[in-house]
């Protein structure tokens, strides 16, 4: 698996080779030798990779509907495939935007679990969203190459754009949480969002669109901050948690469901033998005909059934002209 260089490690990279400082030679040896990944103490980690794989199986649910909405609306063959999902900081993800750029900021809600104010950014990179733009229009979606800022006319059908993709987000984490997304605005300048800090971490999830021929991102920035009360949601409904229960409670808790099984009806059977017969014996059979069975008259015990669970072990007798079983052993 290729390693997805950060900004910074790129800007490095660039000024080695341009200044004439890089040795290939070592670079080399490095590459060949075994792989270490530096690891900051200073910035752990903050997303596990249960978190990253459910966030992998979320996008991909998204980018099969995303695809499906924009087949529809736009009447041309879309594809949209999550090729990307990684924790790095903001300020990596903010490094590597254009100055101009187009970014919906969608908002999180969920007023049982007390989940407000949380935001997730959404950046569309410029052909795509010049692309749908002109299908909207009329066009046949080959007018992308535009260098330009775009129009408020632009940025209202966008708007609509991304009002289409709150409830898509909402069905793709549904399987998981119910989280209600809703637009909260859009943003051409990246140097405006202010509501996530530089150096906290978020998952990037890089998903490639394709429109026809043409092939853009649809970039998704997720906070830590955002998500931390969603992932409390996720564990407290789906991972189990092993506790040591006390014994006295477990044995209270115990008595308790006996007691509200006291009054249950329960079938008691006593096995008195067993035998095989064949399939030609069985039709053959008529009535006064005798079938020996495998157990002895006397001497060894019956098993009594409760349902169809062995429990009793008993011994054939006969009380007020009836026949019983005595219990001699509890098997359970």
């Amino acid at each position: 698996m290729a390693e997805v260089l950060s900004q910074q490690q790129i800007d490095d990279l660039l000024g080695s080779l341009q200044s004439g400082s890089m040795d290939f030679q070592e670079i080399e040896e490095q590459t060949s030798g075994p792989k270490v990944k530096d690891y900051d103490f200073l910035s752990p980690k903050k997303f596990t990779r249960e978190q990253i794989k459910l966030l992998q199986n979320i996008f991909e649910s998204f980018s099969r509907l995303f695809s499906l909405h924009l087949s529809g609306v736009l009447r041309m063959n879309c594809q949209a495939e999550v090729v990307q999902v990684e924790e790095e900081e903001y300020k990596e993800f903010g490094n590597a935007l254009n100055e101009s750029v187009l970014i919906g900021i969608m908002g999180l809600h969920n007023a049982d679990y007390g989940i407000e104010d949380k935001q997730i950014i959404v950046e569309m990179s410029r052909p795509i969203s010049f692309c749908i733009m002109d299908r909207l229009l009329g066009g046949n979606g080959t007018g992308y190459q535009i260098d330009r800022d775009y129009t408020e006319i632009e940025l209202s059908l966008l708007e609509y754009l991304f009002r289409k993709i709150a409830p898509i987000l909402k069905d793709a984490w549904g399987n998981y949480v119910d989280v209600e997304h809703t637009m909260d605005g859009i943003e051409t300048n990246s140097q405006l969002i202010q509501f996530i800090q530089p150096d906290e971490s978020a998952a990037i999830v890089v998903i490639e669109v394709t429109l026809n021929e043409l092939k853009g991102n649809l970039n998704i920035c997720l906070p830590a901050s955002s998500l931390e009360e969603i992932f409390k949601i996720f564990d407290s409904k789906y991972v189990k948690v092993n506790r040591k229960l006390d014994p006295e409670q477990e044995k209270i808790r115990r008595k308790q469901i006996l007691n509200s099984l006291e009054d249950t009806p329960l079938t008691v059977s006593a096995i008195l033998g067993k035998t095989d017969i064949t399939v030609k014996d069985l039709l053959e059979l008529r009535s006064g005909d005798v079938i020996p069975l495998e157990s002895p008259v006397e001497g060894d015990p019956v098993v009594l059934q409760v349902e169809k669970l062995k429990w009793f072990r008993g011994k054939v007798g006969v009380k007020k002209k009836n026949y019983a079983v005595q219990i001699e052993k509890v098997l359970r």
